[in-house]
């Protein structure tokens, strides 16, 4: 019973530490993107064409900035103090290839629903088409690599040690509302209030998000479907329907929407609820 306990506290130790040490580190991440990585920024931009070429160096900057420092504490924690290796996160790849397309199909899916419904209550004309095959590569490698870290992190290292010290179901609730501390941290210590406060259904919605992603780690034990989902909702999400607050860079349409239309409504509760009911249900 006493060892029990302590295996229960150790696991809360670690989650509560990898938490504070990925949000105290995430600025000087980014200070290391700004000045020593500058090359690598670079490299980045080079696929890009010159037009405001400062708006995608501040998009590469912010964006790599939570990936780099989750593998980081991932490598710190699960590697170096549990001794396990990365594959054990569930990044295995035999046998779960089609998950990565299903993923990728499933993202596209929800995206079309929601943009089809929104467009059909209020119709309103896209702008003209905008297509450049290296801003589109650019953008894939980027979004990637975000969905990469967010997954490893989250549904690979906080949901795993849950699990191990509580019902799933609650494991999965934790871990989605330490995805939304995340999410909403800016800066070092800094927190979107108007992603909390003003816009709470955006906030819930993505919740769910990390609920359903959570349901299919735990389903599958493995990670590279929660990996293609996260990478094709925020692709065709931003760089493709534009629904994201990077509005200086090229995108493929052009419309009226923002990211709270969809993000913050009711449609994308009960589309995520729907998925998470399905998912429960069949599996």
């Amino acid at each position: 019973m006493i060892s029990k306990l302590k295996e229960v506290n150790y696991s809360w130790i670690k989650v509560v530490l990898f938490l504070y040490c990925f949000l105290l580190s995430s600025g000087i991440f980014h200070l290391i993107l700004v000045i020593p990585g500058k090359p690598i920024i670079n490299l980045f931009l080079s696929l890009v064409s010159g037009f405001g070429k400062w708006n995608y160096r501040e998009f590469v900057t912010i964006m790599l900035t939570n990936p780099l420092t989750s593998i980081y504490w991932v490598w710190i924690f699960h590697t170096v103090v549990n001794k396990q290796s990365f594959n054990s996160l569930g990044l295995k790849l035999n046998g779960y290839k089609k998950d990565i397309i299903y993923g990728l199909l499933i993202g596209l899916g929800i995206m079309i629903a929601g943009i089809s419904i929104l467009y059909s209550l209020d119709p309103s004309p896209f702008d003209s088409i905008q297509f450049s095959i290296n801003n589109q590569i650019f953008y894939i490698i980027i979004l990637s690599f975000v969905a990469f870290g967010q997954e490893i992190a989250f549904r690979g290292f906080v949901l795993q040690v849950l699990l191990g010290i509580m019902n799933k179901y609650l494991a999965i609730g934790l871990t989605s509302l330490a995805y939304i501390l995340i999410q909403a941290h800016i800066g070092i210590w800094g927190i979107d209030l108007n992603m909390i406060i003003i816009q709470p259904l955006v906030s819930f919605n993505l919740f769910l998000f990390g609920v359903l992603l959570g349901l299919s780690c735990t389903y599958r034990k493995n990670l590279w479907f929660g990996i293609s989902l996260n990478f094709s909702w925020a692709y065709f999400s931003g760089p493709i329907c534009n629904l994201w607050t990077m509005r200086p860079l090229e995108t493929v349409f052009g419309n009226s929407l923002n990211i709270y239309n969809l993000n913050g409504s009711f449609l994308l509760t009960v589309i995520f609820l729907i998925g998470i009911i399905i998912y429960i249900r069949f599996n």
